[in-house]
């Protein structure tokens, strides 16, 4: 297998309910878009020079996408849980990095911790942050199990 640097990201976050919570995280995907596809798990870093797009492109199914992505399913009625990512990316846009939380909190909880570990990540490299950027997703579990998903997936072309 041949990988090659991705030219094109985005970022997405949907939450979803579910006959059971795999069923919950499956719809949560299908809801932005990439539930037809194989999600390769990434480590955080982002190319230089990516560049951001709004819309997820055709791809064939069962395709394999390079993702960074946070997820939590649950079960337990009256519970919020949170996905969130936060992307930091440098002056120049020379490179970036992605960082990810899911939790049983808010969206806005799960924003903040994401953007402290951003600013952790862009000052122990010595980089300067040009650009916050952050997906997140919240939902409240009912009567049936409950997904949040955010990721930034990336594409080779």
């Amino acid at each position: 297998m041949s990988w090659i640097t991705p030219k094109k990201a985005i970022m997405l976050a949907a939450s979803a309910e579910g006959g059971t919570k795999l069923n919950a995280f499956d719809n949560a995907l299908l809801k932005m878009g990439i539930g037809n596809v194989n999600l390769v798990k990434l480590s955080s870093v982002i190319p230089s020079h990516i560049e951001w797009i709004e819309k997820v492109p055709e791809v064939p199914i069962g395709m394999l996408l390079p993702t960074v992505y946070a997820h939590i399913e649950s079960d337990e009625p009256d519970t919020t849980i949170s996905a969130a990512l936060g992307v930091g990316i440098s002056e120049g846009n020379e490179g970036g990095l992605i960082y990810e939380y899911s939790g049983y909190c808010t969206k806005e909880e799960a924003t903040e911790m994401v953007r402290r570990m951003v600013e952790e990540g862009f000052r122990v490299r010595g980089w300067k942050l040009k650009e916050f950027r952050v997906a997140a997703a919240e939902i409240t579990v009912k009567n049936k199990p409950a997904a949040a998903v955010a990721a930034v997936v990336m594409f080779p072309y």
